[in-house]
């Protein structure tokens, strides 16, 4: 059973996962929008069985831990990273991304391409030409984001949508996603979030192509909201050793909707490594 653990970090208190080892490599595992840690339940077991050290926070204003007393920005999260990895003494790590943590985790390591030493990058993307899809717009858009976003706090109608979305995700890792939802300050993040995204985000997308280490690319093949031409295009331009997996028959949140097919590409990246 997998249990959260707190720490302080700037007088705030954060929410995160800690399994395996702790002499064992580390792996920091980054969610995204509207996610926690729990995202990772899955995962996270299997990454610890085969010797690695996995960690997964639930980023400032999700999940159990407490937002910012400041914006939500994009860069604050590229700082968090930093503040947590030093919080928990880790020096180098392999790092595991999803979503907005992806463009927060991918962000830090353009900026750290040297303390990177493995990647996993699944459904999101840093590259300067993506196109937000349509809620993301609504999100962006002053005034009409908010009403969107009431309106999703509606537990019950949330809820549905979801199992609609990824029908086999189980109750509690919902639960905990929908967290970001229960006050107009948490979703004051999502928000702040959405609307901090500008040119400087992806500037030094490049950059990454200086980590030389393994790269293992996953993607759900009807992903509706980053389509599977970006992991191509995140292979071509940052990454040319990557290999890519695209997941069937699954959408943008494989790790919790099919676990038993991302799991074994997921084995194979670490134990390359071990070898």
């Amino acid at each position: 059973m997998i249990t959260k653990k707190t720490l302080t970090i700037n007088d705030q208190k954060i929410s995160y996962i800690d399994e395996g080892a702790k002499t064992a490599p580390p792996v920091l595992l980054i969610h995204g929008v509207p996610e926690s840690s729990m995202l990772w339940k899955h995962i996270i077991p299997e990454i610890a069985a085969v010797g690695f050290r996995a960690i997964a926070p639930d980023l400032p204003g999700f999940g159990q831990s407490a937002r910012f007393p400041y914006e939500s920005a994009w860069e604050n999260y590229v700082t968090f990273i930093n503040d947590f990895m030093e919080a928990l003494e880790l020096e180098k790590i392999h790092l595991v991304v999803h979503d907005w943590g992806g463009m927060i985790g991918l962000r830090w390591a353009c900026d750290n391409p040297d303390k990177v030493e493995s990647l996993i990058i699944t459904d999101t993307v840093l590259l300067p030409g993506y196109t937000w899809h349509p809620l993301a717009q609504k999100w962006r858009t002053p005034g009409y984001g908010e009403k969107v976003m009431e309106a999703m706090a509606n537990k019950e109608s949330w809820m549905a949508g979801m199992k609609k979305e990824i029908p086999s995700v189980e109750e509690g890792i919902l639960e905990d996603f929908f967290a970001i939802f229960e006050s107009a300050e948490k979703r004051d993040v999502i928000l702040e979030l959405y609307r901090s995204a500008n040119k400087q985000l992806t500037e030094p997308y490049l950059n990454l192509a200086a980590i030389k280490n393994p790269v293992t690319i996953l993607w759900g093949e009807h992903d509706p909201y980053i389509s599977t031409d970006f992991a191509y295009q995140m292979r071509d331009q940052q990454f040319p050793h990557a290999v890519v997996h695209i997941i069937p028959e699954t959408g943008h949140f494989i790790h919790v909707q099919a676990p038993d097919k991302v799991i074994p590409f997921l084995k194979e990246h670490f134990l390359s490594i071990l070898k």
